[in-house]
């Protein structure tokens, strides 16, 4: 085995280069994942990761394992998210997580960040373990729900448009859960045009909305204004997006403590398939 300890930032990898350690590291994953050069670049613009703020561990110069960060803010971030954490199986096991976070956190502090957050499955107790052993503590579980759509219910006097410039300000009211970050506001607005937001309108009023990846058909975000709420919103949004993408629908990181949208998406036709922990440590 090759002892790696050599860490530095991914400010010089190429994405092929990342995306290849990327599907090499997941490729044993809990729940299947491989990425293209072009998918990893739309998430990395979504996410707003940031290659000076990421960490590789290098063996010579072949990455043996990455920990992907995005910054809250370019100029002036205090918070990171970490939107990937892999180490490809020939390096596994020299507690390479903790050797990176150990490495970089006292760097991180210096810059002015306070805060690291990220998703962790439930199951993977390996990863708890490493980030638990790097500081980081669970704040709270979010589900993930997958399926085929089929809640054709009548819904009177509703329409439903797409609109490329929402008013995200007004539309942020409508939420009652704190998104998890890829499906926050910032996170939509960053990925463009490979996200589409349909509005309910009533009575010449936005009444609620749905953003849609388009490629993933991933729900990124859905609210309906509490004026609105039980009227059949939040029905015609979600058959309306499953209409137009044609295909079954996801939707992850749902905060157990809003049990209410766990039944609607149930009552929709998704089925939960994954819990996860949201993790966090102060710097």
């Amino acid at each position: 085995m090759i002892f790696i300890r050599d860490f530095r930032t991914l400010h010089n990898i190429a994405t092929p280069q990342l995306c290849d350690t990327f599907n090499a590291a997941f490729s044993d994953y809990i729940v299947p994942l491989h990425l293209t050069p072009s998918i990893l670049e739309q998430k990395m613009q979504g996410e707003n990761l940031q290659r000076n703020y990421s960490i590789g561990a290098f063996a010579g110069e072949e990455l043996g394992g990455f920990i992907l960060h995005a910054v809250d803010n370019l100029i002036h971030p205090t918070v990171l998210y970490n939107g990937g954490t892999g180490v490809i199986p020939a390096y596994r096991g020299q507690h390479l997580v903790q050797k990176m976070y150990g490495q970089f956190i006292p760097v991180y502090q210096q810059q002015g960040i306070r805060e690291i957050i990220l998703e962790v499955i439930s199951t993977n107790l390996p990863a708890i373990k490493a980030y638990t052993n790097s500081g980081f503590h669970k704040t709270r579980i979010i589900h993930s729900f997958k399926g085929e759509v089929d809640m054709r219910k009548p819904v009177a006097d509703v329409s439903i448009k797409a609109n490329k410039t929402p008013d995200w300000p007004r539309l942020s009211t409508f939420m009652d859960m704190v998104p998890t970050w890829s499906n926050t506001v910032g996170s939509i607005q960053r990925e463009g045009a490979f996200t589409i937001t349909w509005e309910a309108i009533v009575d010449e009023e936005t009444a609620g909305y749905i953003s849609v990846h388009k490629d993933s058909r991933r729900i990124r975000n859905i609210a309906v204004h509490p004026r609105f709420r039980r009227q059949g919103i939040g029905t015609a949004l979600l058959q309306h997006a499953a209409d137009a993408l044609k295909g079954p629908l996801t939707i992850i990181n749902i905060d157990e403590h809003f049990p209410e949208i766990d039944t609607f998406l149930t009552q929709a036709g998704l089925e939960r398939y994954l819990s996860q922990y949201e993790m966090r440590v102060e710097l």
